[in-house]
């Protein structure tokens, strides 16, 4: 299983070597085109844009917002969404600018990978966050997956930057703290169930899980999943088993109460 295990590792990171593409654009600036996918299923670029100092600001030239003003969907609408919004590009370390609503990072050569890593992490959040249909979205997935807990007496902190044995920092919506012989639950939800969004949440796992397991921690991710719009591609539900991350539909929530509230 471990030797299953390692190949499958490194087939991901040679796919997103071989995925990743580099090009020089004007006044030194460099387009970068990275694996993971947007909803339209084209693959997600950022820029890199040389400042005085000598650092970089890593931008994505406000793609993500844009693109979600497009289809009709305003984050100013409400003080909720905005609060939301703030909330998940600051657990991830991104600034925004308001003037070009472009979500971006300042960087150095030595920081490059972790900095890069958070703002597309931070740009697909966004993007699955808010991109809901109108007519039967009342409020938003993490919301809803936050009340649940409440409302079922399960203890849990939110907005959970955990370590990576990679160095980088990952995000995750909830933690239940762990209790004598039961372990801690790390929980994480899936708005939009894409390939993409699979990808970043097994990466980001598989990386978290290693880094926890030499701090002697006993850690599990549960992911729950919207499916209240349509049914959800078993092969996404497969490779989360396969990965050992607990798949939760939102249809069947209930089912999870008794092993989160223990």
């Amino acid at each position: 299983m471990t030797v299953a295990k390692e190949n499958l590792k490194k087939l991901y990171l040679d796919w997103i070597n071989k995925k990743l593409a580099y090009k020089d654009l004007d006044a030194g600036t460099i387009e970068i085109t990275t694996p993971f996918l947007d909803r339209h299923n084209d693959r997600l670029q950022i820029y890199a844009v040389p400042l005085e100092n000598g650092d970089f600001k890593l931008t994505d030239d406000g793609y993500i917002i844009t693109d979600l003003q497009m289809s009709g969907l305003d984050l100013n609408s409400s003080a909720k969404r905005k609060q939301l919004f703030r909330t998940i590009i600051n657990g991830y370390g991104v600034s925004s600018n308001s003037d070009s609503d472009e979500l971006f990072v300042i960087a150095d050569s030595s920081n490059f990978p972790t900095k890069k890593h958070m703002l597309l992490q931070a740009m697909m959040t966004v993007n699955d966050m808010f991109m809901t249909t109108k007519s039967t979205v009342t409020s938003l997935f993490t919301e809803d997956v936050g009340a649940f807990l409440e409302s079922n007496n399960i203890r849990f902190s939110e907005n959970i930057i955990l370590g990576g044995k990679s160095g980088y920092n990952h995000h995750y919506h909830y933690l239940v703290p762990h209790f004598k012989n039961i372990p801690e639950r790390v929980i994480h939800t899936m708005n939009v169930p894409s390939k993409g969004t699979l990808s970043n949440i097994i990466f980001s796992w598989s990386d978290t899980r290693e880094a926890r397991i030499k701090q002697n921690y006993n850690t599990e991710l549960y992911v729950f999943i919207n499916d209240q719009e349509k049914e959800v591609d078993k092969n996404i539900l497969n490779a989360f088993h396969i990965e050992e991350i607990k798949p939760v539909l939102w249809s069947k929530r209930e089912s999870v109460i008794d092993i989160l509230s223990a």
